[in-house]
């Protein structure tokens, strides 16, 4: 009855009296799916699903079981075996042929996702080659700008209008210069092209060399850069030295922006059971709940400003949530709130 319905639909049935002989029958049509008995001569439906889905070629072809046992054991070994649904005796034909129509349409489906996924991650390459090219090209032009502005300045007294435009223009260089490197950093990581190169670090040495630079930018706005060493953390650790530079120089330049002045930032560098962790504490304004999501993504931006009218671009979070993945760890925000010498709040960024 069931061949006669699913002919009589325009699909091609071929039969099989036990399970070995549906093994070779397998091996000869590669069938698009498969109604398989349970209780049958020879080897049951369950070790036949197995022996099938182990054959080249079967893997993602749908197997449905069509039984008298409707009990939830059969249902959940059958399942196991590699099942794709149950069709249960006596048969309901409307219900069978809707249930089979759908599993036959399940591979079209997901080939034509594979295909489109394929189509998005090529996109996405030559996104990331044109912008990479495009900020390549960028660079050098607006690092001229930023020279000759410098040298305008240098050339000999200008009135205060003249000041004004050379300020202007070395701040508004200063900003593009820093989206471009940005976007350079961005494109070279997502399109694979930059390749990790692990050696052995001192990786206090790297950390104490980033709060150096960085202090001079924070002495501007009178924040405090401390450094806190556990003590326990290993003297030497595999890292790429570039990504992982660039990784702590992108954390603290958001934490310098954000951060009021006057202020406090720590660098805790602690070790945890196996794991090394780089904790920064912050007195900053924090961030609101609902925009949580934002962070870590690109052009991520939040509604808290910096401190210093300096610009953002929201791509050096998402930089530095790459670079920890490429090092096999994690970059996490942890809001806590804890008393400081003079009663304001600390906020604690934790990257591991």
């Amino acid at each position: 009855m069931l061949r006669r319905v699913l002919e009589r639909n325009g699909l091609v049935v071929d039969g099989a009296d036990s399970g070995e002989i549906a093994i070779k029958c397998i091996e000869e049509n590669a069938p698009d799916l498969i109604l398989l008995d349970v209780m049958m001569d020879g080897i049951d439906g369950f070790i036949t699903c197995r022996k099938a889905k182990e054959m080249p070629g079967m893997t993602e072809v749908p197997i449905i079981f069509v039984t008298g046992r409707s009990d939830t054991g059969s249902i959940v070994e059958g399942l196991d075996a590699g099942g794709s649904d149950y069709i249960t005796k006596p048969i309901n034909r409307h219900e069978a042929l809707a249930r089979i129509r759908n599993h036959l349409k399940m591979p079209k489906l997901m080939r034509f996702q594979n295909e489109f996924i394929a189509g998005l991650k090529q996109a996405n390459l030559a996104k990331n080659r044109i912008i990479g090219m495009a900020s390549h090209d960028l660079r050098n032009p607006i690092a001229s700008i930023r020279g000759l502005s410098e040298f305008l300045e240098e050339l000999g007294p200008l009135n205060d209008e003249q000041k004004e435009i050379a300020t202007t223009i070395q701040t508004t260089s200063d900003s593009m210069l820093h989206l471009v490197d940005e976007l350079l950093d961005l494109s070279v990581i997502e399109s694979g092209e930059e390749r990790t190169e692990m050696q052995p670090y001192p990786v206090r040495e790297l950390v104490a060399s980033s709060l150096n630079i960085y202090q001079f930018t924070a002495n501007k706005k009178s924040i405090n850069l401390e450094l806190i060493d556990d003590g326990r953390v290993p003297d030497m650790l595999m890292l790429d030295k570039m990504q992982f530079r660039r990784l702590i120089d992108n954390l603290l330049s958001n934490e310098v922006k954000y951060s009021p002045t006057g202020s406090y930032i720590r660098v805790i560098l602690k070790q945890e059971g196996r794991r090394m962790l780089i904790q920064i504490q912050d007195e900053g304004p924090g961030i609101p709940a609902n925009e949580m999501h934002k962070l870590f993504t690109d052009f991520g931006k939040t509604s808290v400003q910096p401190t210093g009218n300096e610009t953002s671009t929201g791509l050096g979070l998402s930089i530095c949530r790459k670079i920890a993945e490429a090092h096999k760890g994690l970059v996490l925000l942890k809001i806590v709130m804890i008393a400081s010498a003079h009663g304001s709040p600390l906020s604690s960024m934790k990257s591991s």
